[in-house]
């Protein structure tokens, strides 16, 4: 059983590497025009996989389209588990369950850390100004105003507060967020992995 299920890691490695090429290429819409042929069959291969995510709901914000992170999480999990269970022959729940937890905190730590990095862009703005950098502001402000509000009402309780030290705040609350929950994740992986059945 070991041989195929390196096999099928293998085939679903290829599988997700066709379809990054295939979201890289649909950006910009180059795809179509360079590559044609090419192109095309590559969609008729991904697109009917990436299609069972675009209908959920949620996944799709304004021109950002999140169903392929999800379908590449998938894809990534599914890989895991064969992969582990061609290297040891067997495979438990406890490690099936630790590569979903893992995979899961892998994506939630990508989108702390874009927190972090789109917070620290804001807070250098703040401190650089410039007639040009008014766009950016309003862009940055627009995405990050739902999580700055969280941090001033759980670190100031709704009281006033200079710009800056709430910007400094942000970046410093997502900064511990990012240390914990990566050391959560950590410690409930090993748990898991670690369950017999």
């Amino acid at each position: 059983m070991q041989p195929v299920a390196n096999f099928l890691s293998m085939l679903l490695s290829l599988y997700s590497f066709i379809i990054v090429i295939r979201i890289f290429l649909s950006w910009g819409g180059i795809g179509a025009s360079r590559f044609g042929t090419l192109y095309t069959y590559i969609t008729k291969i991904t697109d009917p996989y990436l299609n069972l995510f675009s209908r959920f709901p949620g996944l799709q914000r304004g021109a950002f389209d999140f169903s392929p992170i999800l379908a590449m999480i998938v894809l990534s999990i599914l890989n895991n588990i064969f992969a582990v269970w061609g290297a040891q022959g067997s495979i438990t729940i406890g490690i099936i369950l630790a590569l979903i937890v893992k995979a899961a905190g892998s994506v939630l730590s990508f989108f702390i850390i874009l927190f972090i990095i789109l917070f620290a862009i804001r807070l250098l703005l703040e401190y650089r100004r410039t007639a040009n950098s008014i766009q950016y502001i309003a862009i940055l402000d627009n995405l990050l105003s739902g999580m700055q509000n969280r941090v001033h009402n759980l670190l100031f309780k709704g009281k006033e507060v200079p710009a800056r030290t709430l910007l400094i705040s942000s970046v410093v609350a997502f900064i511990a967020l990012q240390i914990i929950f990566r050391a959560a994740v950590s410690w409930l992986t090993t748990a898991l992995a670690q369950l017999a059945f």
